[in-house]
C-alpha cells in the first residue's frame, strides 16, 4: 500500500514532465496514476492529487459545464410537454 508520502513525490515528479507533454496526454497520464491510488487506498483524495500534479482543477470544471446540454427550460416545447403531463398526472 503507497502512503502519503508516495502520493506527494509521485505528484511531484508528473508536475516536473507537465511542461513537455501534451496537456490531453498529461492530464490522462495524471488521471491513470489518480485511479491506480484511488484502488489502492480507498481514502486517496484524487482532488488533491490532481492540484498537487498541476492539473487546473477551476479550467477542467468550467470545460466541463460548457460542455453539458442546454437545460430543458431552454426547450419551450419539451418544458410545456412536462408541465402538462405532471398536471394530468396528478
Amino acid at each position: 500500500m503507497m502512503t502519503r508520502k508516495d502520493y506527494v513525490k509521485v505528484s511531484a515528479i508528473l508536475a516536473s514532465y507537465q511542461d513537455v507533454i501534451d496537456s490531453d496526454d498529461y492530464y490522462e497520464l495524471v488521471m491513470d496514476f489518480g485511479k491506480m491510488m484511488k484502488l489502492d487506498n480507498d481514502r486517496f483524495d484524487l482532488s488533491r492529487f490532481l492540484i498537487a500534479s498541476g492539473i487546473d482543477t477551476k479550467a477542467l470544471v468550467s470545460h466541463a459545464m460548457s460542455t453539458l446540454p442546454k437545460p430543458a427550460t431552454d426547450h419551450v416545447a419539451l418544458a410545456t410537454d412536462v408541465e402538462e403531463g405532471w398536471g394530468r398526472a396528478y
